[in-house]
């Protein structure tokens, strides 16, 4: 892997736990992560008006996807209103991985490799050592629900942009349309006043966190053009400790040393699955 590819999936690493870290931080989560939908939102429409819009016969993978990305949005915020950052962020992104490989086996056919095996094993014992630290009723299985929510629409982008055969026109339109649904749920839920108020007063979570959401895709997207996809999703998944280091300086999280160790177990299983 070389070094610009290196640099370049850090960074993305970087990005994603850091606009996680700002909707854990906020007083309201639910306008916290969707001023971060917007703000990926905004950024991407002047793409899309350069690029124009994706084939057609994406159509469907992008209804399912930006359904998917509400749902996940949705578990993601009521898992952080009920347990540390340091537990939801790396149960959640260890689980994704680990439930791709363990599907492409069971309905796809796939092959794992004897590497790929032992990643899952590691990101599985990861994953009950963070559990078991956390403690019943610590918003875990919203966690795990949030896994789920980020493998489904992990396998149906990569069908969406296989099909449309490219990436960029697809990933603008998937973050316009999650931020013009969110828009919707939150002036249901919260109605326009706050909405307005929020982004008045927290205008750093929409310029921000978009940047962090929509900049960690575009970072990705560039190192894999320089890296094997593999090597690349393994080095973005380091952000899972980087959310633990975060909510321990940031957010003031009780972090353990076992807590710790299990999610160096499960980055690196994630890492494993990835590069196998």
């Amino acid at each position: 892997m070389s070094g610009a590819a290196m640099v370049l999936a850090l960074a993305a690493a970087v990005l994603h736990a850091g606009w996680n870290l700002m909707v854990k931080a906020g007083r309201d989560r639910v306008l916290s992560f969707w001023a971060v939908t917007l703000g990926s939102a905004i950024l991407n429409v002047p793409v899309l008006m350069i690029l124009g819009l994706p084939d057609p016969v994406t159509a469907p993978y992008l209804a399912a996807t930006t359904i998917l990305h509400v749902v996940y949005g949705s578990l993601l915020v009521a898992a952080y209103e009920r347990a540390d950052l340091a537990v939801i962020y790396p149960i959640a992104r260890g689980v994704a991985p680990l439930l791709v490989a363990v599907g492409g086996v069971l309905w796809l056919g796939d092959l794992v490799p004897a590497l790929g095996w032992v990643g899952i094993a590691l990101v599985s014992l990861g994953i009950i050592g963070i559990a078991l630290t956390a403690g019943v009723g610590s918003g875990v299985g919203w966690a795990l629900l949030t896994g789920l929510a980020i493998a489904s629409y992990t396998t149906v982008d990569g069908a969406g942009v296989r099909a449309g055969d490219e990436a960029i026109r697809y990933i603008g339109t998937m973050f316009v349309l999650t931020g013009a649904v969110w828009t919707a749920v939150v002036l249901v839920r919260r109605g326009m006043a706050s909405a307005v108020r929020h982004v008045r007063t927290q205008w750093r979570e929409v310029v921000f966190g978009g940047i962090g959401s929509a900049g960690a895709y575009a970072l990705v997207m560039v190192a894999a053009l320089l890296a094997p996809l593999g090597l690349v999703a393994g080095v973005r998944e380091t952000s899972a400790l980087i959310g633990v280091f975060g909510g321990y300086r940031m957010l003031r999280e009780h972090v353990t040393g076992r807590h710790i160790a299990a999610a160096v177990l499960a980055v690196t299983g994630t890492i494993l699955i990835a590069v196998s």
